[in-house]
């Protein structure tokens, strides 16, 4: 994988004035970040004091209601009158977390920030400013003596650490961060985490599949609740209240299929057992937890994980040549896919108010199980449908290769052979070794002197040896300038370069063949 080319945008101001108009303009987006929010919360307030058949609609109960409203937006843990309301929706979590992130990134482009430290700025204003109104408004809770109360140290904390999770998220691809790691982690890690966030979508797609399932069977029982209600508006309420918990449903059908189940109050609800507890009659969406003993059948959900485990062995079974490595790569992406319900199963825990008992969707059994059933399943079929590592052939490595100092040129030379069909087949040859005097006077047409020197070591014949090689090259052009390649070891004279060629001599290689002879003659002498 090669890594992205990211343009950069030379800007005519200076760094400090620039960071000073991205604070002011991450200020003003927190502000219509946080009005929307609100905004949000009263109209989804003034629907259901609207449509409900025993309250009054008064605008400014319903602006006072929708700032603990908001502070529940953003997982903050309320007491209304006494009781604790911690199992908190997840849709308009979601929601707010997409509006911050979406007006990080639009500072970012506004302002023209392209590196990571640039992104730090608009971090912490949107992180402080979200952190600083909830605590302002736990604290005028508590001052008006509202039926709602806040603790604003867990104000300060969910509001500022949600806001700053959501705009580093929004400027990561923007600032750069993604392009820093990049370089810090291999290619095949990258289509792992893509993987892993298909491996997420199919985990929650399962759940959102078992949980509507779970909706046709229990049509009759949440009939019953919504009747008990009254009239249409308090079902339009519960309807809509039921929808905000769509996303802790979602997770709650994940759980119940992969064992670890959903726990309400004492007791636990299972594929092989359940014995629910009281439950609130203001949700009729619960009455998708069954009230006695599981059917028989219902261990066949089991099989719903497994399937899902071998489909994401199978998608990675050509993520890496060799198969340790490709396992190493499978346990990320499940583990990603772990992590992507086991958050948010944190988040969506608490209690319910009243009597009735808290509401978990058991965080640290609903991981084991999750990557017990993906694991298992996508080890083994990545292992058998991946290629073997005897099908792998190894790359011969340069540097395990010794260095003996001795060159890779053969002793003895091999002759290159080259012909020229209008020269009536004369050749001319050339040693990539080195060369002695009796080699180049019978090259030449000359004999040898008796009392030259002697012969090397290898001019002996090799009785056991490569065979001398002839290979066709092809005849440089007149004047084209190019020196003749001479061995490493012969050495180099300038004599002789200049010498016209012998007359009467058509052949095109008769200027190599005096350049040979005259610089061995030199050699000899």
């Amino acid at each position: 994988m090669t890594a992205p080319d990211f343009p950069t945008v030379e800007t005519s101001e200076s760094p400090a004035r620039q960071r000073r108009r991205a604070i002011r303009g991450a200020l003003f987006s927190a502000v219509l970040v946080i009005l929307a929010c609100y905004l949000l919360v009263v109209a989804l307030l003034a629907f259901v004091v609207s449509t409900a058949t025993a309250a009054e609609f008064v605008p400014s109960g319903v602006l006072l209601a929708a700032i603990p409203g908001w502070l529940a937006a953003f997982q903050v843990p309320l007491t209304v009158t006494g009781s604790p309301l911690s199992a908190l929706p997840l849709l308009p979590t979601l929601l707010c977390v997409l509006l911050v992130a979406r007006s990080s990134r639009r500072v970012a482009r506004r302002h023209r920030l392209r590196k990571p430290a640039q992104a730090l700025p608009v971090v912490l204003v949107m992180g402080l400013s979200h952190a600083v109104l909830g605590t302002v408004l736990a604290v005028a809770l508590e001052d008006l003596r509202a039926p709602v109360r806040v603790i604003p140290w867990q104000a300060f904390c969910c509001c500022g650490l949600l806001a700053a999770c959501a705009a580093t998220a929004g400027l990561a691809d923007r600032c750069g961060m993604l392009y820093q790691l990049w370089h810090h982690v291999p290619g095949d890690a990258w289509y792992a985490v893509r993987k892993g966030l298909l491996g997420s979508a199919a985990v929650i797609g399962t759940g959102a599949a078992v949980f509507g399932a779970a909706v046709c069977l229990a049509l009759p029982r949440m009939h019953e609740r919504s009747v008990e209600l009254g009239g249409i508006g308090d079902a339009a309420g519960a309807a809509l209240l039921a929808l905000l918990y769509l996303p802790n449903a979602v997770l709650g059908g994940w759980a119940f299929v992969t064992g670890g189940g959903i726990s309400f109050g004492g007791s636990a609800v299972t594929p092989l057992s359940t014995a629910p507890d009281a439950l609130p009659p203001q949700l009729p969406m619960l009455a998708v937890l069954p009230p006695e003993q599981p059917a028989n059948w219902t261990v066949a959900l089991f099989a719903v994980p497994l399937l899902l485990g071998v489909l994401l062995g199978w998608s990675c079974r050509n993520l890496s040549e060799r198969s340790r490595d490709r396992q190493h790569l499978v346990l990320l992406v499940v583990l990603l896919a772990t992590l992507s319900v086991s958050i948010p199963a944190v988040l969506s825990g608490g209690r319910l108010g009243g009597e009735y008992g808290p509401f978990s969707l058991r965080p640290l059994l609903l991981a084991v199980t999750t990557f017990a059933w993906l694991a298992l399943p996508a080890l083994l079929t990545s292992r058998l449908a991946g290629r073997r590592d005897a099908d792998v052939a190894d790359p011969v490595g340069v540097a395990a290769v010794p260095d003996t100092g001795v060159p890779d040129v053969d002793p003895a030379g091999a002759v290159v052979e080259t012909t020229d069909g209008e020269s009536n087949g004369v050749a001319v040859a050339e040693h990539t070794g080195a060369a002695t005097d009796t080699e180049v006077a019978t090259d030449t047409g000359e004999t040898p002197e008796p009392g030259g020197a002697e012969p090397s070591e290898s001019d002996a014949p090799r009785e056991e040896g490569p065979s001398v090689e002839f290979e066709a090259v092809e005849p440089e052009e007149p004047g084209s300038g190019e020196e003749p390649v001479f061995p490493p070891d012969f050495p180099e004279d300038s004599a002789g370069e200049d010498e016209p060629p012998a007359a009467g001599t058509d052949d095109e290689h008769s200027d190599l063949v005096s350049e040979l002879s005259a610089t061995s003659s030199q050699n000899s002498g």
